[in-house]
């Protein structure tokens, strides 16, 4: 088995988010299993349903695929890991239980260290 990637989404440009989600799509696509880990705004973002805002007007002339769908697919088919760590979850003013539903877990972040640790860490 490849070893696992670690993603860890802090800023919450669209550029940033396109290239946490085009890396960990095509690592995933590779059969390396990937943890999108989402920090911050990306978390927000992503629990509001709001994480394609921004895109800008050249995303739809290069054909780029919605991120949320894109992600949505990956963890569907290809087992790509959308989580947060329950520090990340209330310095992003959110609750835990009730964001449980829009992740794919709750890790805590020893637990991404050692994955990371383990395979490749990247900080976008």
């Amino acid at each position: 088995m490849n070893a696992p990637l670690v993603i860890f989404l802090q800023h919450g440009g669209w550029e940033e988010r396109y290239q946490a989600v085009t890396l960990g799509v095509t690592a995933a696509a590779f059969g390396e299993p990937v943890t999108l880990a989402l920090f911050f705004e990306p978390l927000r973002l992503w629990v509001g349903g709001r994480f394609d805002e921004g895109a800008p007007p050249q995303a739809a002339a290069a054909h780029v695929a919605p991120l949320r769908e894109s992600l949505d697919e990956a963890r569907r088919e290809l087992g790509l890991r959308v989580v947060a760590c329950d520090t990340a979850i209330r310095l992003a003013g959110l609750v835990p239980d009730r964001i449980r539903p829009a992740l794919d877990a709750i890790e805590t972040l020893p637990a991404l260290w050692r994955a990371a640790r383990e395979g490749r860490g990247l900080t976008l």
